[in-house]
């Protein structure tokens, strides 16, 4: 005997009116529609819940966004060491250049951060063999500002000294700036302003890329804040010539300019009265 088809139980959702028992919603229930309606509501969960960690802050739980973010944290301090070990390498370098000077075992200072030489002013003529604490007492005797005896101020203006670069002078020399800062185009090269000899290339946090080179007549001059340094120290330069390309290193910058300095006797003198502008 066949058994006979069980009937599908359905049931059927309704909704009175409190008050006067009337009929306002009725649904009607199977097997077949209910899973229909619980997947319809898994599927709009879910969608939902994607939204949520796709398009608001709760993005960074997902496991792909947290390894992304995290690999990012990790690049970024990676970076900052870096930086931070090639500043301390030039500060160890630096106090090793001071204590190699204080022992008189160097010529020049070729690794001094340039704020020492404006802090200090160094006599260019000093023999090697004489007393660096000596130097520093004498020197520190000396005027802030840059006082040229007037033979002095003959001998220097005779001299024929060329445009370091074409620009406009932005800050003027004075007692707390010894030298001007001219701004110039983007790359510009920067020249020698006399023939003489680099005796410093070198980098500091606080001006950049550095270069100085001595002239003649115990005159120094110095330019600070270059994006690169196309000279090394011992090199012979012709004046004119390219020894480094405008920048903005260093951390006393806001802006492409060069910062230049001439020194004189270990006294920093105004280029303007020497080189028109």
């Amino acid at each position: 005997m066949a058994k006979e088809k069980k009937e599908r139980k359905s049931y059927k959702l309704t909704v009175y009116d409190e008050d006067t028992l009337q009929e306002r919603w009725s649904f009607r229930l199977t097997s077949v529609n209910i899973v229909a309606y619980i997947g319809i509501a898994v599927v709009l969960i879910g969608a939902l819940v994607w939204l949520l960690f796709a398009y608001t802050p709760l993005n960074v739980l997902m496991p792909s966004r947290s390894l992304n973010s995290y690999r990012d944290d990790m690049l970024a301090l990676a970076t900052r060491v870096d930086s931070l070990e090639n500043v301390i390498d030039v500060r160890e370098e630096y106090f090793a250049t001071i204590s190699n000077l204080m022992d008189g075992r160097l010529e020049t200072a070729e690794t001094v951060a340039d704020s020492v030489i404006e802090r200090q002013k160094f006599d260019f003529t000093k023999n090697k063999h004489d007393s660096i604490l000596q130097t520093l007492i004498e020197e520190e005797e000396q005027k802030t500002m840059a006082v040229v005896g007037g033979s002095n101020q003959d001998r220097l203006k005779k001299m024929s000294f060329y445009m370091p670069v074409k620009g406009t002078i932005t800050t003027k020399f004075d007692v707390n700036h010894p030298g001007i800062d001219i701004a110039a185009k983007g790359d510009e090269p920067i020249l020698s302003t006399l023939p003489g000899t680099v005796i410093m290339a070198t980098w500091s946090v606080e001006t950049g890329y550095v270069i100085q080179v001595q002239h003649d007549n115990n005159m120094v001059s110095i330019y600070k804040h270059n994006s690169t340094l196309l000279k090394k120290q011992g090199d012979k330069v012709e004046a004119g010539e390219p020894i480094a390309i405008i920048g903005n290193s260093g951390e006393f910058t806001s802006g492409p300019h060069l910062h230049f300095e001439l020194w004189h006797n270990g006294v920093a003198v105004n280029p303007e009265q020497y080189i028109a502008y």
